[in-house]
């Protein structure tokens, strides 16, 4: 449960730190003058995605409620801010690799939360429609001479009143 609830606190900070770690990833690892004209399309679109993704998550009743994400939440975020953070590092070689592994991460992780909304808003107004078709049923009301088995006894108290 802490690890979800890390996840819960960690969404929108994230949306800004990560696409300022690509920034500052690239000026200690250095790359190419065009790579830097990539990042500065790269980020804001990451942070966008990362907002969107946030939201949707937050959209859901029960994470508002636990404060704390669904276990796939944290599966398929926190393999897409890994990915992100080591596609920072620059390591020649891999970055195409990463670079599609994080885009793919990514649209699972929108794809996956969206789901996950639509699921629990669908079982959310299928109780309420429930609720309501129970409220709406006739009520059955009983008659009163129907209450009482033949010979039972009953008890009647009758009240007096004293006026003065």
């Amino acid at each position: 449960m802490i690890l979800r609830k890390a996840f819960y606190w960690w969404l929108f900070p994230s949306a800004v730190i990560l696409p300022v770690w690509l920034l500052i990833g690239w000026a200690i690892f250095g790359s190419g003058g065009w790579s830097f004209i990539g990042l500065l399309i790269l980020c804001p679109v990451l942070f966008i995605a990362m907002l969107a993704v946030g939201g949707i998550i937050m959209a859901r009743k029960t994470v508002r409620d636990t404060r704390a994400v669904s276990w796939w939440d944290v599966g398929l975020i926190g393999a897409w801010h890994a990915s992100i953070v080591v596609f920072g590092c620059f390591i020649p070689g891999v970055m195409s690799w990463l670079a599609v592994l994080g885009i793919l991460l990514g649209l699972a992780a929108f794809w996956v939360s969206l789901w996950q909304l639509v699921t629990e808003a669908r079982m959310r107004v299928q109780q309420t429609f429930e609720a309501y078709e129970r409220a709406a049923q006739p009520q059955q009301v009983r008659r009163p001479e129907a209450l009482f088995e033949e010979g039972s006894e009953v008890i009647v108290i009758e009240e007096r009143r004293d006026e003065r």
